[in-house]
């Protein structure tokens, strides 16, 4: 079993948010990285996509191709959009195995735990939860 890949991707977000000098760059950082998400596919808004637990109404998509996860998510919020960007560009294109037991420890790592209030970490957390619940299902 290895992580590499994810951990490389958790070592760039580290080293994108260091670049991140004020809790308002980070923000901005934030906005930014949930603004280049792709497009959500309309068909996917539904009630079993719905990530319980966020701020904001947030649903996530995830399909697997070739044994490995590819996800997706939507949220009116910008904040609670780039929050989930952070996380797909780390688990998305994984294998379910990664996904389910490789942690996103980079969210600690660059203080973004203190940065975000309880509701918008709460729902980081729902929304790995539910990346974690996704990739449970493909695990054989």
């Amino acid at each position: 079993m290895t992580f590499e890949s994810c951990l490389q991707k958790q070592a760039a977000i580290k080293s994108i948010f260091a670049a991140c000098l004020t809790p308002e760059a980070r923000y901005q950082k934030i906005i930014e990285l949930g603004r280049q998400l792709p497009a959500f596919n309309p068909d996917a808004r539904l009630p079993a996509n719905l990530v319980p637990g966020c701020q904001s109404v947030m649903y996530l998509e995830a399909t697997l191709q070739n044994n490995l996860l590819f996800l997706n998510a939507d949220s009116e919020a910008l904040i609670s959009k780039g929050l989930a960007a952070l996380l797909i560009y780390v688990y998305s294109g994984e294998t379910p195995d990664t996904v389910a037991n490789c942690p996103p420890a980079f969210i600690q790592e660059i203080g973004l735990h203190n940065a975000l209030s309880p509701t918008r970490s709460n729902g980081l957390a729902s929304l790995y939860h539910k990346m974690r619940q996704e990739a449970l299902k493909h695990l054989v």
